[in-house]
């Protein structure tokens, strides 16, 4: 059987304190770090300023020997983040999962970093083991952010190689790694489609199902989603924070057929996308699938229309719905008042005039689907 490399998996308990002392001395992070939480100072005392962040980062970490260890640890970074950046976060369907079985959580992705982090804290919450998370290998970019990741139980699957016959061999290794996990009572977070949704339209991509079917090819198809024990997730969130940047890229690829991302730019997105303001947030699980799956679109369909049945409504959502779609929203859409209208106008005007129209696409989208799948004859 086909097993990921070393380099694609998790860490080890063994390897975090050489992991973690390398992390404490890497400049690129010290410097990262220090122009998120010290702008200012970076500017003019650079040197002090990395050396008390690599202090501080050798202090907090000093206890953390085990990957359980580590996470303890950063659950106080993610709480610090949530309580900063969220107004509000409401979770769902935690109380439903049986502790001694692993599940595979099929999730809509919005944000690099945030939607498995978000997951994982409400685990942690609830005193249940955290996930392994599935990251595509597009994102490493940076020794630290790989290791990080590593240090957070993700792995990595090949969808960049040139290479056919080994991107195949990987993605069997990942199909094999993920079916083992579940099966030892693990559990794991994949994203529904390759890339985030970035015009909020949450589909599954058959070729992910395709994926988790190469570890065992020859058991049916009704057989493997049991074996998966999927369970389809959505995150809704009520604001973007890269939702400019995301209405660029979209334009870009609807006038020229592609975007071509700059040197480090899945970094800064990440970044910017667990720091930036969110509002009200929404995690909710549905219920793990069941029936008589004869083909992979209809595994995509019942994914979806769990994901879309559980996706949350905001105020900005029904307001940018009625912008785009005025006859279809007519008696279905929310009134949103006056004062929230216009803080919403001063918000679409932060995003260049000619990628407006796909900014208001972002928070329409979510509505009018939902809209749609109640109001079928419209």
């Amino acid at each position: 059987m086909a097993q990921l490399t070393d380099s694609n998996l998790p860490y080890r308990d063994d390897q975090v304190s050489e992991v973690l002392e390398g992390l404490v001395s890497d400049p690129a992070l010290l410097k990262l770090m220090g122009q998120w939480a010290m702008p200012r100072l970076m500017l003019v005392w650079p040197a002090l300023v990395t050396s008390v962040i690599r202090w501080q980062l050798r202090r907090q970490m000093k206890p953390a020997n085990s990957i359980a260890g580590f996470q303890s640890i950063v659950r106080g970074f993610v709480e610090d983040l949530v309580r900063k950046t969220i107004d509000d976060f409401d979770v769902s369907g935690i109380d439903q999962l049986d502790p001694s079985c692993g599940y595979l959580f099929l999730s809509n992705h919005r944000d690099i970093a945030g939607d498995s982090m978000l997951l994982n804290l409400a685990l942690h919450r609830a005193g249940l083991p955290t996930v392994f998370i599935a990251v595509g290998d597009n994102l490493v970019e940076q020794r630290f952010a790989t290791d990080l990741m590593r240090l957070n139980k993700s792995f990595f699957i090949n969808r960049t190689g040139e290479n056919p016959r080994e991107v195949y061999r990987d993605l069997v290794a990942s199909s094999s790694f993920i079916q083992s996990q579940i099966t030892e009572g693990a559990s794991v977070w994949l994203a529904q489609s390759e890339g985030r949704a970035k015009n909020a339209i949450d589909q599954t991509d058959e070729s992910v199902l395709k994926m988790l079917q190469l570890s065992d090819r020859k058991m049916p198809l009704p057989d493997k989603v049991k074996a998966l024990k999927i369970i389809p997730m959505c995150l809704s969130y009520e604001f973007d924070p890269l939702d400019v940047h995301k209405a660029l890229e979209l334009r870009c690829i609807q006038e020229t057929g592609g975007y071509e991302k700059t040197a480090g730019e899945d970094l800064r997105s990440l970044a910017l996308g667990l720091s930036g303001h969110k509002g009200r947030v929404a995690l909710k699980l549905g219920q793990p699938l069941e029936g008589e799956f004869q083909n992979l679109e209809s595994i995509a369909k019942a994914v979806d229309a769990q994901i879309l049945s559980q996706t949350v409504l905001y105020p900005i959502n029904h307001w940018a719905a009625q912008k785009l779609q005025p006859d279809l929203c007519a008696g279905v859409a929310a009134e949103v008042s006056a004062d929230l209208a216009k803080k919403f106008e001063q918000r679409l005007t932060q995003c260049p005039a000619e990628d407006q129209s796909y900014w208001l696409e972002i928070y329409a989208n979510p509505a009018l689907r939902s809209f749609k799948r109640n109001n079928p004859i419209n």
